[in-house]
């Protein structure tokens, strides 16, 4: 009799520990902080994960900051960290910056995901990214294509940042086996940097025949610099998202091209990968979404 009574115990314990499962996973919280709320992209970002995380029934918290900031980055994951969630996925304005607070997001178990940039911490255990190097490939040899000769000027990100450098690498390996002069200029995917160093390059080296960015913002300041100087007709210019404003300025025949980056499947597969880990599930350590070309031929198709 007391074996029986202490078998249904146990069946009762399990029960409940089902029970109680069954309600945690209801009550996931999950927090995401992305590069910032002021950039189309990233809003693209934003909205595709916030829909997922509601259809997979988790509360996500958007603790992103109005404009790239790595410190305010730093604090938004501090306090995900402090809050308890569940997991955090970061979009990353300067991956070096998290060491001290992954290390304490892994001493607590929460599983961390980077979307966009990868972050060198043992603690990330996943990354949703565009192959970056492989597309920029594809703008690289676009840009080749439309060259006879002369050099490409090419406008940054953040120096040691891993998406820049794929980006500005994919252009200028290809540019380089061309036999094109490359010309690197960081911008820190500033705006005002892209149209100044724009400007300052056309008018000192008329070789310039190509200028590539590595965001759509800094493109379209380059062909704002480029058309206040009546040197538009003369460039191919080329940019990396494929912003609703950069398709505009292709179809009016002024930036050449864009890599378009699919943001909305980058933040429902790093809500997903999140969600996995989580669990406990395996979940692939690198998600790799592929980029896609867009010139006049095709930006029909994309607005």
């Amino acid at each position: 009799m007391k074996i029986k009574a202490l078998k249904g115990m146990v069946a009762s314990v399990a029960v409940s520990a089902l029970t109680a499962g069954a309600v945690f996973a209801d009550d996931l919280r999950i927090a995401y902080t992305g590069y910032s709320t002021d950039n189309t992209f990233w809003i693209g970002v934003a909205k595709s994960a916030a829909a997922q995380a509601e259809e997979m029934g988790v509360e996500l918290i958007d603790l992103t900051a109005s404009s790239a900031d790595a410190a305010a980055q730093k604090d938004a994951v501090d306090r995900a960290i402090n809050m308890g969630v569940d997991g955090i996925i970061i979009g990353s304005v300067d991956n070096r910056a998290f060491d001290a607070s992954l290390d304490n997001a892994k001493r607590k178990g929460i599983p961390v995901v980077a979307v966009d940039t990868g972050i060198e911490h043992e603690h990330v255990a996943s990354l949703v990214q565009t192959d970056n190097l492989a597309a920029a490939s594809i703008a690289g040899s676009y840009i080749v294509d439309k060259l006879d000769s002369g050099s490409v000027l090419i406008l940054g990100g953040s120096a040691g940042h891993q998406t820049g450098n794929a980006r500005r690498d994919g252009v200028k390996i290809a540019a380089e086996a061309a036999g094109h002069e490359v010309i690197f200029q960081i911008c820190d995917w500033q705006d005002a940097c892209a149209y100044e160093t724009t400007v300052n390059f056309l008018q000192s080296n008329p070789d310039i025949k190509a200028i590539f960015s590595a965001w759509d913002p800094g493109a379209l300041a380059a062909v704002s610099a480029a058309t206040e100087l009546g040197k538009i007709d003369d460039l191919v210019i080329v940019g990396f998202d494929g912003n609703p404003a950069n398709l505009v300025s292709i179809e009016a025949g002024e930036q050449a091209a864009t890599i378009k980056q699919d943001n909305t499947r980058m933040g429902v597969e790093a809500v997903t990968n999140l969600i996995g880990l989580i669990k406990g599930e395996e979940v692939p350590s690198f998600t790799p979404i592929d980029g896609i070309l867009i010139t006049s031929d095709n930006v029909g198709d994309f607005k």
